[in-house]
This record gives C-alpha cells, sequence and structure tokens, in this order.
C-alpha cells in the first residue's frame, strides 16, 4: 500500500532528526510494506507536532527516546498533547525504555505501552491490537499497565534475517554537501564488545537471538545504489556501532562488500565513513577499503591512560592504538575519535597520561583535540558498579558520579564550564575544525581537478594544529596547578586559573576568525 502524502496516516513516529533516525525509518518502511499508513514528524515544538497530529488523525503515535537525558522532555511533550486532547495509543521505544520500562510508565502517565527491543514486528502487532488490550499480554516485547500494575511480556527474538525488512523511508528533500547527496545507513545492528559505558550490548541482551547481526553486502550496497541513483547521494555515513574485522567472518563480509562496489561500479564515485575499533585496523584490509570510497574513520579509542582503557573494558592497550594510527596516517585515511578525559576512575595522573596521549594523537594537526566526561548510562555494568558503591547521583535523566578525588570535581567544572565551554560545544571551535577537515576530504575526492585541495588542506591543518597546541598548554597548565594543592587551595587560588584561560581564549577566538576567512574564500561553486 502506498504512503499517501494527501491522506492521513494511522500510524505518526516522532523522534530526534540531526539526521535522519534510521530506527523509526526502519519501522516506518516495515509497517508500510504491511498494509499500515505511517509517517514521520521530527521531534520539535510541542505545538508543532499538536498540529500534525490534529491533521494526520493517527490511531497511534509511537515516539523514539534516543537520549536518556530527554526523557523528561517527552514527559512534558505527552503530558501537553493529552492535556490538548489526543486519545491516540501513545507507544514509546528506545535504549532506555527498554531498559527502564517501569520507570518509563510511572515518568510518563499518558503512555499507554512501551515497546522493547527491535521495534518493527511488535509495532506492527500492537496497531492491529490497539483495541484490544486483553490481548496485549500475547504480544511479546511490550510493557504496559494493568490495573495500576506493570505488565511485561517475554521479549520478542532479534530479527535475525535484516535482509527481510525494507530500506529505510526517506525524506523528499536530500540533505547536500557541496552540492553532493548525503545519507546515513546501517548495515549491522549490534555489537560483540562490551564496553562498561555502553547500553548497546545491554539493548540487544534482554532478547533472544544474535546480539549482532548483518545485511548482506550485497543488500547494503543494493541501498547505496538505489540512493546514489535516485538521491544523488554520494557521501555515504554508517552508523552501526562497528564495522568488525576481528574474526575471518566478517573480513569475508568486508571483502564481498568491496566485491558488491566495485560489481555495481560505485568505488570510484563515493565516499563513505565507518566507525572501527583501533585493534581492528589492519592495513591490507583497510588499504583495500579506502580504495573503494572509504574516505574517513571513526575511532572509538576513549582513553589513553591504561587505567581508563581497564574502566571502560575496552579490551586493548595504549601500545595497540599508536600502531593503528600510523596505519592511517601512512594510507592518508582521515580520522575522528571517541575520547573521555574523566571518568569515575581517574586520578590527576591517568588525566596527565591522557593529554600526553592526545597530544600525540593530533601531532601535526591531522586530528582535533577534543574530548569529554564518560556519562553512566542506564543500564550499563559502570552504571551498575557507581549505584553499588553508592557513587551514582542526580536525577534518573541526567546521571552523574562522585570522583576518588575531589579534585577532579573542580577540574571538570575548569574543562566544561570555563576552559573549553564553548570550544567543545555542538557548533563550536572543536567541531568547526574537524567539519573543516571533513571538506579538505570531500574536496580532494570530488573536486581535486577543479580546486587546490593540497594548499586548502595544509590550512586547515595549520589552524588544527594551532588550536590544538593551545588547548593541550591549557588543560597541561590547569593539571599541574591542581596537582600540588588542596581542594581548598584550589577555590583559594582560582582567579590564577583565569589567567590561563585568557592566553587560550585569545587564540580560540583568533583561530575562529582565520577558520572563518578560510572557508568563506574557499566555498566558491561548490555550495
Amino acid at each position: 500500500m502506498k504512503n499517501n502524502a494527501t491522506e492521513g496516516c494511522e500510524v505518526l513516529l516522532i523522534g530526534y532528526e540531526d539526521e535522519e533516525n534510521l530506527g523509526l525509518r526502519s519501522i516506518a518502511a516495515y509497517l508500510i510494506e504491511n498494509g499500515v499508513r505511517a509517517k514521520i514528524e521530527p521531534y520539535n515544538n510541542s505545538q508543532k507536532i499538536l498540529e500534525r497530529i490534529l491533521v494526520e488523525k493517527p490511531r497511534l503515535v509511537g515516539f523514539s527516546l534516543i537520549f536518556q537525558r530527554m526523557l523528561f522532555n517527552f514527559a512534558d511533550l505527552i503530558a501537553y498533547l493529552r492535556k490538548n486532547g489526543i486519545t491516540a495509543h501513545f507507544t514509546i521505544g528506545g535504549h532506555f525504555p527498554t531498559l527502564e520500562y517501569r520507570i518509563t510508565l510511572e515518568s510518563i502517565p499518558g503512555l499507554d505501552t512501551v515497546v522493547r527491543h527491535e521495534g518493527e514486528l511488535t509495532l506492527l502487532e500492537l496497531f492491529h491490537n490497539i483495541d484490544s488490550p486483553d490481548h496485549w499480554n500475547m504480544i511479546k516485547g511490550l510493557a504496559y499497565r494493568n490495573n495500576g500494575e506493570i505488565v511485561v511480556t517475554p521479549p520478542r527474538p532479534l530479527i535475525f534475517d535484516l535482509d527481510s525488512l525494507p530500506f529505510p523511508i526517506r525524506n523528499k528533500e536530500v540533505v547536500t554537501y557541496r552540492g553532493l547527496g548525503i545519507h546515513s545507513l546501517l548495515a549491522s545492528r549490534g555489537c560483540q564488545y562490551n564496553c562498561s559505558f555502553c547500553s548497546v550490548q545491554q539493548f540487544y541482551r534482554g532478547a533472544p537471538g544474535r546480539k549482532r547481526r548483518s545485511r548482506s553486502p550485497s543488500n547494503v550496497v543494493r541501498e547505496m545504489e538505489k540512493l546514489y541513483s535516485e538521491n544523488g547521494t554520494r557521501i555515504f555515513l554508517f552508523k552501526d556501532d562497528d564495522l568488525g574485522l576481528r574474526n575471518t567472518g566478517q573480513r569475508q563480509w568486508v571483502e564481498e562488500f568491496i566485491g558488491e562496489l566495485k560489481r555495481k561500479n560505485l568505488s570510484d564515485k563515493i565516499a563513505w565513513r565507518v566507525s572501527c575499533r583501533v585493534d581492528e585496523v589492519d592495513a591490507e584490509m583497510m588499504n583495500k577499503l579506502r580504495d573503494n570510497g572509504l574516505a574517513f574513520l571513526y575511532l572509538g579509542i576513549e582513553s589513553g591512560s591504561s587505567h581508563g582503557l581497564k574502566t571502560f573494558n575496552k579490551g586493548y592497550s595504549v601500545d595497540q592504538i599508536r600502531p593503528a594510527l600510523n596505519i592511517l596516517q601512512e594510507l592518508g585515511i582521515k580520522f575522528e575519535y571517541g575520547f573521555m578525559i574523566l571518568d569515575p576512575d581517574s586520578t590527576i595522573e591517568s588525566i596527565k597520561e591522557n593529554i600526553t596521549f592526545l597530544g600525540d594523537l593530533s601531532r601535526d594537526g591531522r586530528a582535533v583535540v577534543h574530548f569529554t566526561k564518560m556519562f553512566p548510562y542506564i543500564g550499563t555494568t559502570i552504571a551498575h558498579r557507581l549505584k553499588t558503591e553508592g557513587r551514582l547521583k542526580g536525577p534518573i535523566a541526567s546521571p552523574d558520579y562522585d570522583f576518588n578525588d575531589r579534585r577532579l570535581h573542580l577540574l571538570e567544572h575548569f574543562f566544561f564550564k570555563f576552559a573549553f565551554d564553548l570550544y567543545l560545544m555542538g557548533n563550536g571551535l572543536a567541531n568547526q575544525l574537524a567539519m573543516a577537515k571533513f571538506d579538505t576530504v570531500i574536496l580532494d575526492k570530488f573536486f581535486s581537478d577543479e580546486f587546490d585541495t593540497r594548499t586548502y588542506s595544509m590550512a586547515v591543518s595549520e589552524l588544527i594544529l594551532q588550536s590544538n597546541d593551545s588547548v593541550l598548554r591549557t588543560m597541561n597548565r590547569a593539571v599541574d596547578f591542581m596537582e600540588n594543592r588542596s581542594y581548598e587551595e584550589i577555590i583559594s587560588d582560582w582567579d590564577d586559573l583565569e589567567t590561563i584561560v585568557r592566553d587560550s581564549k585569545i587564540i580560540e577566538q583568533n583561530v575562529t576568525e582565520a577558520l572563518r576567512r578560510l572557508t568563506i574564500n574557499n566555498r566558491k561553486v561548490y555550495t
């Protein structure tokens, strides 16, 4: 059945969409394939969502709670919709509702149900039984209230054959970069690793089935070819938790994927980005991937301290990181990375090790220095440990923890509220520089015959280097300042830290302005 845009829908799915919400869009595609009129409404202001519901008149409204921190935002939205007379069935899904369905139902009284784990099959069955609550206990993967009690049904087995699912529905308007279509996509679901801070394993572990499943290479490339031919997509951003190169089966998948790209004559026409662990970086495989469109790599490094890597249960050592970075350097593959400089077990010494590592990681301007603090997501092993230790604190939507060394609370404040608050924010200099580096990759791939990409790349790297030097110097000076002082002395001498920040802020402003001029001069006809 076609999803006619001129008629109302039976199911309206609402979720955050900085990029296309592939989870919601896969569910919508599955519902449509099974004869249900389903549409997507991006999470935005409550009034606009209310107006869309009043126009579409759906029987079921599904909410996608991706971010734990948005629990009460969705609670307020649902309360607003109920207050304004919306009587449709409300259900919600995502990592947090799956793992904490009781808290979700208690926090959002306007909800009717929670869809747990993967949503395609469960939501379809729920839709067909909206008016038969006596049957809900027969629907796997559901949680709901019944006479004041919360009922949870057995988990639905994870979808084994991902090729059986239709491709996610897409926006009619294609996002472009330098005039090139850009889309995100998923080749797999789940992850075989068990990092202590990540809820992916916990999300899939609660349901029967393989925790990591891949679409076939031909199925993935067929979607890429479709997006390429119908939407002009030339840039693909894989949202998989991990590419997977550790075992023979995964390497065979990648080989077949490369073969499919060649068979469809896409290798030279596209650029793509994927996430990968550092202990999966293999020179031979990376060389093949680069020659078939891999232009950018995201590495979940997380720490440059043995102490931190153990806390995060990463399963590799600091000594394994540097060779991986050297391989990428030799092959000319640009990368970005995840890095958590503060974690529950941090010490002054581990932070100093991390800063030293960041200096090595970002040398010659090959990467932008950035970092964050580990967030204790619900359901993770580290959140459980912190709760057991009595160190987990704060509201459920934004939990926090105490450090063993309380001076680190002051260092956290210095890093994220004082020195680098603007630098690390969404549109701050760190992201601007990262985007400029990405820009050099795209120009080199698609416009090298029209543009002096080498000069542009060198200019961007120089600005990254200037920024990195300033950030690292400020971090080192702050840690040295705090290392030999007590908590009380740091507070008393805080004015001295302001002098350190003043110097770094000036450089930050100068680099920001220089980057603005550089990017303006290099937009030309490519926008």
